[in-house]
């Protein structure tokens, strides 16, 4: 059997009418040994999610196994690398469970037959240790089986500027918005409802906002040139430590294991910091550039041990080596890389690069390069171009890596993947405006958009291997950014209009009978 890499397709389509079913199958009344289950579930968990469903369907042994240990949802769940979170197993079990019984429980059985269905399977297996990873799966199945969805605003936090942006805490439990009104506004979900918590205060526009992984902590960016870090404590939200810029700081975030954190000032520099076993921050490094150039943003990779500064065009990937960040590599030259990101295993990063002609997608891999015997270094090396349209204003890719989505100016989104061992672009979404950004829902299956003009956000799902448009959403004036939740379900936008609202995709049918 060939192995499918593990993400490649989660949802595979049932076997064709003349594969082998359990009765009819060449091999079923053989004399065979039967491998113990030990070893068949050892076999089994190498193969990517695709081919564990195809043997569920060939052999009764395999398919006792598969779903006695939850095969398919541990599968699923290991695709998209969410055991990078750094939550202890049994309080991420503990956290998972009591959003299921506050909030997600009564969303399936709002959903219609199969949400009340799938809600009964997941009550049976509450104490099963692997209930997150099927919880994780079940949501995501559930929404790519449904045959139309709508949508449905179940809140809205309401600023007296621009909101830029808004984004979920990791375990969906919080959500925080930013706004040209020098306030993020910190929102908490309690049974089902998402209440306003506290308002986060800085003495000018706040620019960004981003929790660390394992929701503890949050840091809020300003114009002021202060980045404050919030901590959970008691259940509140409380300021503890303030980290001074001397101009705007315009993006800050945390490293995966919430150790290091990096702050780009407009115009300036970039500042990483570490915190110490007392809780304290410390400036560790500091990137200073010529006045001509100016710095974009800077990220961590996914596993934490690369960081990618963009300098007018050109992007610098440091690396943690010892305890030191040291610049490691260097990709483009002035005025030729506009944006990049990292695969979600910080093997790969994806540049768009433009020669004031056309804007390419360029993927890069770090690969190990043996110099002389005994002597291996690792290297950035280019993997593949695909060539644009536009002026590409946002790239991100997937988290299992498969995929990476471009917004550009033009009006169109690009979804791009492995056809035949080769990357290029499989979709297209086209907006009446330039999109602002585009992003993947955890699952992988589902995309949200933004155009900048008329307020649109568009929902797309993956099916039968297609990305079909199944939402359009308009705020009253620009919308400027929208993003998933770590549940699939919820969404939230922002806009110009002075608002972000908190979506959640609903059962069509359920609803029109409701």
């Amino acid at each position: 059997m060939q192995v499918t890499p593990p993400g490649e397709r989660p949802f595979p389509t049932p076997p064709t009418p003349n594969a082998p079913d359990l009765e009819s199958a060449t091999f079923a009344n053989r004399d065979t040994v039967v491998l113990p289950d030990e070893m068949v579930i050892r076999i089994l968990m190498y193969l990517g999610t695709t081919d564990i469903a195809v043997c569920r369907s060939v052999n009764r042994q395999w398919q006792t196994a598969i779903d006695a240990r939850h095969l398919l949802a541990r599968s699923f769940y290991r695709d998209c690398h969410l055991t990078q979170q750094t939550n202890s197993l049994a309080a991420q079990r503990n956290l998972t469970v009591d959003r299921y019984y506050s909030d997600i429980r009564g969303w399936l059985a709002d959903f219609g037959n199969g949400g009340r269905e799938t809600a009964k399977q997941l009550d049976n297996i509450l104490e099963d240790k692997y209930f997150p990873e099927v919880l994780f799966f079940s949501i995501p199945k559930l929404l790519l089986n449904s045959n139309e969805l709508t949508y449905q605003n179940i809140a809205t936090i309401g600023h007296s500027g621009v909101v830029t942006d808004a984004s979920f805490s990791p375990d969906g439990k919080y959500l925080v918005t930013v706004s040209t009104d020098n306030a993020a506004k910190l929102l908490e979900l309690e049974g089902g409802q998402w209440r306003e918590k506290v308002t986060l205060r800085h003495s000018a526009w706040v620019t960004s906002a981003s929790f660390s992984l394992d929701g503890n902590h949050l840091v809020t960016g300003s114009k002021d040139g202060i980045c404050k870090i919030w901590q959970l404590e008691d259940n509140q939200w409380q300021e503890k430590d303030n980290l001074q810029h001397s101009t705007s700081a315009i993006n800050a975030s945390f490293s995966p294991d919430g150790k290091h954190l990096v702050t780009v000032c407009d115009c300036e520099s970039v500042k990483i910091w570490w915190l110490d076993d007392d809780g304290q921050w410390h400036e560790k490094a500091t990137v200073v550039h010529s006045v001509e150039l100016v710095l974009t943003y800077a990220q961590f990779s996914p596993d934490g041990k690369h960081l990618s500064i963009s300098v007018d065009g050109t992007v610098k990937i440091w690396e943690l080596d010892d305890g030191q960040w040291e610049e490691k590599f260097t990709i483009g030259y002035p005025h030729d890389v506009t944006e990049t990101s990292f695969s979600p295993d910080g093997k790969h990063l994806v540049t768009v690069t433009t020669d004031r002609r056309t804007e390419n997608a360029i993927l890069w891999e770090l690969v190990d390069v043996q110099l002389q015997e005994n002597v291996t270094i690792q290297q950035w090396q280019e993997k593949a171009t695909i060539e644009l349209s536009g002026i590409v204003n946002n790239v991100h890719f997937s988290l299992d890596g498969k995929h990476f989505v471009t917004a550009s100016h033009d009006g169109t989104v690009k979804i791009c993947g492995l056809v035949d061992g080769k990357w290029q672009i499989k979709a297209s979404i086209w907006h009446s405006c330039p999109v602002g950004n585009a992003n993947f829902s955890r699952n992988g299956k589902f995309i949200v958009t933004t155009a900048y003009r008329d307020g649109i956000t568009k929902i797309c799902r993956l099916a039968d291997d297609k990305w079909q448009e199944i939402a359009t959403i308009e705020h009253s004036e620009a919308a400027t950014n929208a993003s998933f939740g770590p549940d699939d379900y919820q969404f939230v936008t922002t806009s110009c209009d002075c608002t972000a609202k908190i979506w959640v995709l609903k059962n069509k049918e359920n609803d029109d009978n409701s």
